[in-house]
Formats: structure tokens, sequence, C-alpha cells
């Protein structure tokens, strides 16, 4: 594998790993909230979507037994 090459598959792997930060913390906020859907009320649970995502990036490498910070949204008009 060239550097080139090696370099392009970092930076993909990083673009992934940031789309799968965001849903799993758009997910984790969500997670548990009580919403009313005909008149019930139910839960929220995306506890085997989190779980999937965490899988997914202990596989890229990302160490998540400490837990993750929330990402770095910008503001609406830094959004390009």
């Amino acid at each position: 594998m060239t550097r080139d090459t090696f370099v392009k598959q970092l930076e993909r792997d990083a673009k992934v790993i940031n789309a799968m930060h965001y849903a799993h913390y758009a997910l984790a906020r969500h997670h548990s909230l009580p919403v009313i859907i005909e008149g019930q009320q139910i839960r929220m649970d995306f506890s085997l979507e989190i779980e999937k995502l965490t899988e997914a990036m202990k596989l890229l490498g990302v160490d998540t037994s400490r837990g993750l910070l929330a990402p770095p949204f910008s503001k609406p008009d830094e959004a390009g």
C-alpha cells in the first residue's frame, strides 16, 4: 500500500468515525425519552442501535470505555 493510499484510507475512516459519533450522540440523547404515540406514552429505546454503533466504533479503534464527548456542532452561521 502506498503512502497516499494509506492516508486516503485514514481520512475515509475518520469521516466514517465522525458520522458514527454524531449518530451515537443523537441516539444516546434521545434514548429513553418519553413520547406520545396514538395517545399512549412510551419511551424510545435505541439500546440496540447504540450497542451496534459502539461495537463498530471499537472495531475502528475508538476507545469507548471512557465515554464519548459531545461532537463539535457548528453554529448555523458557521456551517459551510
